[in-house]
């Protein structure tokens, strides 16, 4: 499985001035790449997967 990615990019957050980078990634999965096959009929095979993520610099690694 891959997820496809997107840099939404990076902004200083006051009022301590902390990097925050921003990342969207998304994708989907089969259930039935693992074995899950409950449900069959009333769940679908398709997982659809959405992340947003905030990654925040760790202080004194600016530069």
């Amino acid at each position: 499985m891959a997820l496809a990615v997107e840099f939404s990019g990076v902004v200083d957050v006051p009022p301590d001035g902390s990097r925050h980078g921003g990342f969207e990634a998304t994708g989907e999965i089969r259930r039935s790449d693992f074995g899950l096959d409950f449900g069959a009929g009333l769940l679908g095979d398709v997982v659809k997967i959405q992340l947003d993520m905030q990654f925040i610099e760790p202080q004194g690694q600016g530069g």
